[in-house]
């Protein structure tokens, strides 16, 4: 596991659409699929630039398997002025201003939703991708384990919000637990809320 640098920027962001092109987050904001398709490197170039300044973005190695983004607590939420410090206001522009609407609307209530679930100090798993041919390779273990490690050290509780089955039964593989299920109003986007207590070490 590595930081992710500003070269792998791009590339990153076509691996992150590929990987969510499903999602339901993404059809709410994106309803056409070829937009969609056009738009959606556009948003994950915006989530990298952001959070290499606010957050922490790992890959598993150059050859980009596999992308995470941590964000600690006391950074949630977006401003446009720290969009704008951390250079990602271009690719927020290219989402379009529809779309952008939708995101930070969608966002504003998951995170009066997560403020409240996690009042405390803690580290927020904002987004975990895999390539698809890479997956089912331990790439996921990869980027998780070493930031669980670090947050059982300093004690400190993750949290993150997913969809699915599949992914809820990964996460509770690496201790964590579902508290909350949602729908955001409005949307057809439900979200497992999952909170995982640091392990004493």
């Amino acid at each position: 596991m590595i930081k992710l640098e500003k070269t792998h920027i791009k590339p990153a962001s076509f691996i992150l659409a590929r990987v969510f092109n499903g999602n339901a987050i993404n059809a709410y904001a994106f309803p056409n699929p070829e937009e969609r398709i056009e738009k959606m490197p556009y948003v994950y170039q915006l989530l990298l630039r952001y959070n290499l300044l606010y957050g922490r973005v790992f890959v598993t190695s150059p050859r980009l398997e596999g992308v995470a983004v941590w964000v600690h607590s006391d950074n949630l939420g977006m401003s446009s002025w720290r969009i704008l410090v951390s250079g990602a206001i271009w690719p927020a522009m290219k989402m379009g201003r529809e779309a952008g609407r939708k995101m930070q609307v969608l966002d504003n209530y998951v995170e009066r939703k997560h403020r409240k679930l996690v009042p405390t100090k803690h580290w927020y798993l904002y987004l975990l991708g895999v390539d698809p041919q890479y997956q089912g390779k331990g790439y996921a273990s990869q980027l998780m384990n070493g930031m669980l490690s670090e947050t059982d050290k300093k004690g400190l509780p993750s949290f993150l919000e997913t969809q699915g089955s599949q992914n809820v039964a990964m996460y509770q593989h690496f201790g964590f637990k579902v508290v909350d299920e949602f729908t955001v109003p409005d949307t057809q986007v439900t979200l497992v809320a999952m909170l995982r207590e640091p392990k004493r070490t």
